[in-house]
């Protein structure tokens, strides 16, 4: 080991097709609660975020990868989140 490897900070890998495969599962679950659920749509919403909170967390053991795990999952969740509460305030304004 060289002192230019010890230098070299450690890239977290973003596994940017499993992000981008949860954000649309949530996409996928926000616009059919908006298009098909009128009574109790909140709980609803609120069901799309678990299940894509747990498709997110599979996804992310998938790839069994240790390091950067944590930030993975925040970001992928946060992302999921905020999709759905955009599709959210976008049906509310056009309904």
């Amino acid at each position: 080991m060289t002192s230019s490897d010890a230098e070299q900070p450690t890239q977290v890998s973003w596994h940017l097709p499993r992000l981008i495969i949860a954000w649309a599962v949530a996409a996928v679950f926000g616009v059919l609660v908006t298009v098909f659920i009128e009574e109790a749509r909140f709980q609803w919403l609120a069901l799309a975020v678990g299940v894509s909170t747990l498709v997110t967390f599979a996804l992310q053991l998938g790839t069994a990868q240790r390091e950067g795990f944590i930030s993975r999952l925040s970001f992928s969740i946060a992302g999921s989140v905020v999709i759905i509460a955009v599709i959210d305030i976008v049906s509310t304004l056009i309904a």
